[in-house]
């Protein structure tokens, strides 16, 4: 059940060692919300506090943001699937990169620390049982780059003990039904502000389901499924992906799409964000039906960026219980915590 998580072939590193287990990152508290990214027409936005918006760069290719924790505009950002660190200036409003992480083109989006000195982000090469892996930003300067470890887990014992019960994993179809969004492909992985979990698509569950989001806890190396589809018994096929955590880590939310697997004229279904308690639990939906990747407040409550459709355009969208405000045209949104 190990070789099929080992697939770290293709990556160009600064280093690469193994990680058994990784250590949570130092924990803060809930901040402030600050800025949001996103992006438009494959070109990164930031609509800074004032309410201004700014278009940070030109040439497209743009995918995925995610703010570095703290009032020092740190973004990780992906440009034709490969994975950048830079700054974003509020001065010049524009954003430059300083490094790049990835040469592979079969990145996700990352997820940073909570101290903002470490940066997740998981490699395929495809969304199939990607590997994790986490740069530390430790000793990065203007000549040094981030150092890069690969991230070993493994089921925990409840995990496994449910696992050797389920029925075993039959060969998946090699494409999705027709109606299945493009979010599936996504490989965005999710830090709680805790430090104490990494959630991403596909990790040790994969060997039992087709699909499934995995939880990790960084300090056992742990693993548990919030979502599973497909195979291993599953009544339902679909995805689990886009992971986010709430401010107080109690829960994470993630962007889903079902259909049945045993009907006879099975229906897709719609996007649906769906949050759970990050230790398991029952899983209930957030906001309407084709909403998707939820980003929740960095202060806490119920408030969470969406992104939702208008007029036939996708906006960055504020949910607040049953209350829906379209905020900005665009997707793939970031909310700073500062």
């Amino acid at each position: 059940m190990r070789t099929w998580r080992n697939i770290a072939a293709g990556l160009c590193l600064a280093a690469a060692t193994v990680l058994v287990p990784a250590s949570p990152a130092a924990a803060v508290s809930p901040g402030t919300p600050g800025q949001v990214a996103f992006i438009r027409g494959g070109n990164l936005f930031v609509a800074e506090p004032s309410g201004a918006v700014w278009q940070a760069t030109t040439g497209g290719g743009y995918l995925w943001p995610r703010w570095q924790p703290g009032p020092g505009g740190g973004l990780a950002v992906l440009r034709h699937g490969d994975l950048y660190y830079g700054h974003y200036s509020s001065t010049t409003h524009t954003f430059t990169a300083a490094q790049r992480l990835t040469t592979s083109g079969s990145v996700g989006a990352g997820a940073w620390s909570p101290d903002g000195a470490k940066l997740a982000y998981a490699y395929g090469p495809n969304v199939y049982a990607p590997t994790i892996y986490i740069a530390d930003f430790a000793t990065f300067g203007a000549t040094a780059r981030a150092t890069v470890t690969r991230v070993e887990t493994r089921l925990s014992p409840a995990a496994q003990r449910l696992a050797d019960r389920l029925p075993k994993k039959q060969a998946r179809a090699a494409v999705l039904p027709s109606g299945f969004d493009v979010l599936h492909d996504s490989l965005a992985v999710a830090w709680s502000p805790n430090g104490r979990w990494l959630a991403y698509p596909n990790g040790e569950c994969w060997a039992i389901f087709d699909d499934c989001l995995s939880v990790l806890e960084l300090g056992t190396g742990e693993e548990w499924w919030a979502a599973a589809f497909g195979g291993g018994g599953a009544t339902l096929d679909g995805f689990a992906t886009v992971p986010a955590f709430t401010a107080d880590s109690s829960r994470v939310l993630w962007t889903q799409q079902t259909r049945p697997r045993y009907e006879p004229d099975p229906q897709v279904g719609p996007l649906q964000i769906m949050s759970a308690p990050s230790t398991g639990g029952a899983a209930v939906q957030v906001g309407a039906n084709w909403e998707h990747s939820a980003v929740p407040s960095p202060a806490g409550g119920s408030a969470v960026l969406v992104t939702a459709g208008r007029n036939g355009k996708a906006w960055v969208t504020l949910r607040n219980g049953t209350s829906r405000t379209y905020l900005y045209q665009g997707y793939e949104h970031d909310w700073q915590a500062v």
